[in-house]
């Protein structure tokens, strides 16, 4: 026999009745009415007899303000006025906590249900930012922020995003927001269905309809659209041009961009992604042309508002294939592109003028097979706002130019505010390329396979001792490493060190004695250097550096001191770099160092992150 309470309801309907009035978290069923659309009133949301005791009683007086609307004469059976009375009063918390609830439990937006549906004016809840009123929060996440949810779907892809709208409806409502589909990311299970076919199986291929319904839906909303490497180049191809032909024909029948808000579009190609094995083939490079850069073109023709383009590893033969699309990038994007990544463009060496075309450019990526006198003084009287200049070199960069010094003389002098960064990254195993007299920056060697070599650091030393501000090395190392001094480069970055003055970033991961990092400490603090990163597992515990005649016996004393030990090492580092909480990182943290542009701009390390 069903318990009743006083009301007429029972237990369990007066449970549901509670939840319900709160917020649905239940999705909608098959067969159920859709809600209506309208904002309903939260009065017709409270329960009735919460309206009536609105209706009935009377404005409360100063003296009677403070008291609580809880009857205590209920016998411990509440009913759904319970649920909206959150006041302030202890005796009221007291209350509420006998009879199962929660004290001060509060939405994230910071309002309570009482301030909701009585509509109290914000003044009165000024003590949301006093840790004392959050005390007894309960986390619902069927109540996160909107801006909350928007970035969490902003960073899953399409299923994910389907999966998480399926867990209540104030998530479904925030699946449709229009900053969740910002970025669009293109690969192989993008937008595909399952084929079977008779020579390779069961294969995923670009489905048309989805492909339509998902332009017509949300490519408005795009900012961002980035191409993965991709195994099947159908999938690729047939993506480029339906997304080319719908925002042609959009134009043409209603006269509407279908890519108004897009201002990113990143076109990486993966070269030696062979088909359904996803191995790497160095003896072997496919490039791309024909039919599929004839489908990026014209997707570059509709794409009018650009200000971030990026087309990396497309390793093309044919130089007027190069040429054409960046004629395309150049006839709608000349006064709008603020990025521009031409990497590995071409595979041979070919000439360039675009870039100097862009007026309003601030970042450009190329790399050295595209370099050429012509091409460095266009851009030095072109591109006036240019700030930075990547030469980046990878494991398919096959042939580097080198321009001659007085030419890159001549381009500091016409715009001397572009920084050049040289970049080796990758898997490549091949040497940097050094320009003479170029206004170098910052030396990135972001490749495994690299070392550091004394020849580098005296080359890096005489080349780009006046300007060089960064000398970045990332990514565990992948080579055998000498722990004889001889036959390592403790002595040359120590004189890399001492003589760039302006050194500011220092980022090792060679091997190197306490000796070799005390003395780099020592001489980078009477500098500028302002960022110390080494690794704990190429830390020797050792004072092998040679003696120099100009130091004194009191230095020489103190340096031997503090390198027997690697708490003294350390806590000598920490003194001179001015940072107490200086240490070295785990090869955990090391690997964390991904990104050299974020590097490029560190002052200090968060070694509690």
């Amino acid at each position: 026999m069903n318990d009743f309470t006083s009301n007429g309801t029972s237990k369990q309907g007066r449970k549901g009745g509670v939840s319900q009035c709160v917020i649905s978290t239940q999705p909608r069923r098959l067969g159920e009415p859709s809600p209506k659309n309208r904002r309903r009133n939260p009065q017709e949301i409270a329960p009735k007899s919460f309206q009536e005791s609105l209706q009935k009683s009377p404005p409360k007086s100063a003296s009677n303000e403070s008291q609580s609307n809880f009857d205590p004469s209920s016998d411990g059976q509440h009913d759904h006025e319970n649920l909206f009375v959150i006041e302030d009063d202890p005796a009221e918390e007291q209350n509420r906590e006998t009879i199962g609830f929660k004290p001060r439990q509060k939405l994230l937006d910071g309002t309570s249900l009482l301030a909701r549906y009585k509509g109290k004016h914000a003044k009165d809840w000024k003590d949301v930012f006093n840790p004392e009123y959050w005390r007894g929060y309960v986390v619902r996440w069927e109540h996160l922020p909107d801006v909350v949810l928007e970035q969490i779907m902003g960073h899953l892809n399409i299923p994910d995003k389907h999966s998480m709208s399926q867990v209540c409806r104030n998530w479904y409502r925030a699946f449709h927001l229009p900053r969740c589909w910002r970025h669009f990311i293109l690969n192989d299970r993008t937008l595909t269905k399952r084929k079977y076919t008779r020579y390779f199986g069961y294969v995923y291929e670009l489905d048309h309809y989805r492909m339509q319904f998902c332009l017509q839906k949300v490519s408005p909303y795009w900012h961002a659209i980035h191409v993965q490497p991709m195994s099947t180049l159908m999938n690729l191809f047939n993506f480029v041009t339906l997304a080319a032909h719908f925002s042609k024909s959009r134009r043409e029948r209603i006269g509407v961009e279908a890519f108004r808000n897009l201002h990113t579009f990143e076109f990486n190609f993966s070269p030696d992604h062979i088909q359904g094995t996803g191995q790497h083939h160095d003896n072997v490079v496919y490039g791309t042309g024909g039919q599929l850069l004839k489908g990026v073109k014209d997707l570059l023709t509709e794409l009018r508002f650009l200000r971030h383009l990026i087309l990396t590893n497309l390793l093309l033969d044919n130089a007027f294939e190069a040429t054409s699309l960046l004629d395309e990038a150049a006839a709608n994007c000349m006064f709008s592109l603020e990025t521009l990544n031409i990497t590995n463009l071409t595979r041979g060496p070919v000439t360039f003028l675009h870039p100097g075309t862009f007026f309003h450019l601030r970042v450009l990526y190329m790399s050295p097979q595209n370099l050429h006198k012509d091409t460095l003084r266009v851009i030095a009287e072109g591109c006036r706002r240019l700030q930075e200049m990547h030469l980046v070199q990878n494991q398919y960069t096959q042939i580097g130019m080198v321009v001659a010094a007085k030419y890159w003389t001549e381009f500091h002098r016409i715009n001397p505010a572009i920084k050049v960064q040289l970049v080796l990254q990758g898997r490549a195993r091949t040497d940097l390329i050094w320009q003479e007299r170029c206004p170098v920056e910052s030396v990135v060697i972001d490749s495994r396979f690299k070392p550091l070599t004394a020849e580098a650091a005296v080359l890096a030393t005489s080349l780009y001792g006046n300007g060089l501000r960064n000398l970045i090395y990332l990514g565990l190392p992948r080579f055998p490493q000498s722990k004889k001094f001889s036959e390592r480069c403790d002595s040359s970055l120590l004189l890399l060190v001492r003589q760039c003055t302006h050194l500011q970033r220092l980022i090792i991961r060679e091997v190197i004695s306490t000796c070799t990092l005390l003395l780099i400490a020592y001489y980078g603090s009477r500098s500028n250097l302002e960022l110390l990163i080494v690794r704990a597992n190429g830390i020797k515990r050792r004072f092998d550096f040679p003696p120099s005649p100009e130091w004194s016996p009191e230095f020489v004393q103190w340096v031997k001191a503090c390198s027997t030990t690697y708490k003294a090492c350390f806590a000598e580092v920490c003194q001179l770099m001015g940072d107490p909480s200086w240490r070295p990182l785990t090869d955990k943290e090391f690997k964390k160092l991904q990104n050299y542009d974020s590097v490029r701009h560190m002052n200090r390390i968060n070694y509690n992150a």
